[in-house]
């Protein structure tokens, strides 16, 4: 049985977020943003999707833009809410509206799943409250959708279901969550972990819930079909070999790393899946656990739970040892899958726990209640505090004006004065992100998932450069390839050359002659290239403009 929550609280929780978000609002394209794994190449890559005219393009057709041409079922389905927004609205308009639905689905879902199945009583409302308020405010990947936001919500259906007590609502979102977020993310190994759930209650309560069985399969059965380009490419024919049979077998070498990488998931969490676990959490649950044991209580799910988590970290840690080696280079399809995001439900268990540990505090005393009211101030300071739009301000990444540049690669666009289609341009110093968002159809880029052929081709180019860095040999060759990009040695991973850099690349190595081959015509350089005539280069113009993180150097391919 559930209560109604008091509307102050829900409305305060409501303001709190929009003041999370208030920057996109206010300054718009002003504002800052995540760089790493967003604007970097997600958003880019769905803005190209949306306007390619392949939304709908069948198993062999091709995006023409990116990398000359990748195939369309690299780009993910069609059938996601993300492309909608952006064949719809404006990119940033799309972006906003994105992180919006993100945030206050997260905030809903845990809400109803503490109000229902967790704290069911009202006297733990503002627990409820704090602690949905809390995990609606992390700093979820935004190219992620509710792969870890829409989780609480899925489990409370399921819970629902699986108590027998469940109405058309229930299904009614495991039949929509499948259309705004992934399956191969997270919810792969979510269904697997309630999958096992009702395996237990098979085998150790005796009790078979067929009701619940069929809603597991039921929302199963729509991923499949919102990821049939996934489940396509995976098990049927993907028409190319991917680059992803070349990923390492392993990237942890000794038990002592694989050990400290378990630690440190376990404290720290993930950057795609972030929990904020480590300053508050993790300390009330030890404090949970010391009332409780004063107590002589063992609070058994709040056990389990942690457990649970534990057993994920140590998963995470050891899915990369060498001790893998000899499965995977018998079964290709561990090399290609990642099977250590699991960690990708531990927001949701993280928080569970949280309320849990939060009420054993809470108890019957007047102490208890202040504590824990200022447990949860902190803790939701804390994840406030850790908002990408902070965290990159302070950084100093560029906004997301400054980032696209969008008037200053108009300039350039209309200097070369040529159809797009018509030729193909690298970028140094800059992400090829920025030139695919501006219309550009470009050779590099970024994609967990692309020919073989096209990085061998590819890795030409910046073969004497690679030849000069033994970490970019590495990266490129050892880890993949997903950044596909004209590496230079001197920068160091730096893709992001301001203007205010104050260098040049004094010795450039790369092969024009392969980059001419492969269709290359310009480079957008944000450095200054010293010996660019002597490689085949010339600089055309130098573009500079005010709303611009970046000096453009302009140089064809002769």
């Amino acid at each position: 049985m559930t209560y109604r929550t008091n509307r102050k609280y829900i409305f305060l929780a409501l303001g709190v977020i929009l003041l999370y978000l208030s920057p996109l609002y206010i300054w718009g394209q002003n504002a800052h943003v995540l760089i790493l794994d967003n604007v970097d190449g997600a958003v880019a890559a769905v803005k190209v999707l949306a306007e390619s005219g392949q939304i709908f393009g069948g198993m062999d057709a091709t995006i023409a833009q990116v990398m000359n041409g990748l195939p369309r079922n690299t780009f993910g389905t069609e059938f996601n809410l993300q492309v909608l927004l952006y064949w719809a609205l404006p990119p940033f308009m799309a972006y906003v509206a994105n992180l919006t639905l993100i945030h206050l689905i997260a905030f809903a879902g845990m809400l109803l799943l503490l109000r229902r199945h967790i704290l069911p009583e009202k006297k733990h409302e503002f627990i409820a409250v704090g602690v949905a308020l809390a995990f609606a405010l992390l700093p979820f990947w935004p190219f992620g959708g509710l792969s870890v936001a829409g989780q609480p919500l899925v489990l409370y259906a399921l819970l629902n279901i699986r108590a027998k007590n469940n109405r058309r609502l229930d299904w009614l979102i495991l039949a929509l969550v499948p259309f705004y977020s992934s399956l191969v993310f997270s919810f792969a190994f979510f269904l697997f972990l309630m999958g096992l759930w009702w395996l237990y209650d098979v085998i150790v309560r005796r009790k078979i819930n067929t009701r619940w069985l069929c809603a597991l399969i039921f929302m199963g059965l729509v991923y499949m079909l919102v990821e049939y380009r996934l489940i396509y490419n995976t098990f049927f024919d993907p028409g190319f070999v991917s680059i992803r049979s070349e990923f390492p077998l392993s990237r942890i070498h000794s038990l002592s790393a694989a050990l400290k990488t378990c630690i440190i998931n376990f404290f720290y969490g993930q950057f795609h899946a972030a929990s904020l676990q480590q300053l508050v959490i993790i300390p009330s649950v030890a404090l949970a656990l010391l009332v409780a044991g004063f107590k002589r209580k063992v609070p058994t799910l709040l056990v389990g739970l942690l457990f649970l988590t534990g057993i994920i970290s140590l998963w995470y840690g050891f899915w990369f040892y060498d001790g893998w080696i000899p499965v995977k280079q018998q079964v290709g399809f561990l090399r290609e899958f990642n099977f250590s995001r699991f960690h990708w439900l531990h927001p949701l268990l993280w928080y569970l726990i949280f309320a849990l540990a939060l009420k054993i505090i809470a108890g019957k005393s007047r102490a208890g209640k202040v504590l824990v009211s200022l447990l949860l101030v902190v803790q939701i300071g804390f994840v406030f505090y850790h908002n990408d739009g902070i965290a990159e301000r302070r950084a100093g990444s560029p906004t997301y004006r400054e980032f696209y540049a969008e008037e200053q690669f108009r300039d350039i666009k209309a200097y070369i004065g040529r159809d797009e289609q018509d030729y193909r341009v690298v970028s140094i110093g800059i992400h090829p992100s920025i030139s695919q968002y501006n219309g550009f159809y470009t050779l590099d880029g970024y994609a967990s998932n692309y020919p073989l052929a096209y990085k061998h081709e590819f890795r030409k180019i910046i073969a004497p450069e690679l030849d000069k860095s033994p970490f970019y040999r590495d990266y490129f060759d050892a880890l993949g390839g997903s950044r596909c990009y004209i590496f230079v040695e001197k920068l160091m991973y730096n893709s992001m050359m301001k203007k205010d850099a104050g260098i040049k690349i004094e010795k450039l190595d790369i092969d024009t002659v392969q980059l001419k081959k492969m269709g290359g015509e310009y480079v957008f350089s944000a450095l200054e290239i010293t010996n660019a005539p002597d490689i085949g280069l010339k600089l055309q113009k130098v573009f500079d403009d005010d709303h611009s993180a970046w000096r453009i150097y302009l140089y064809e391919v002769l």
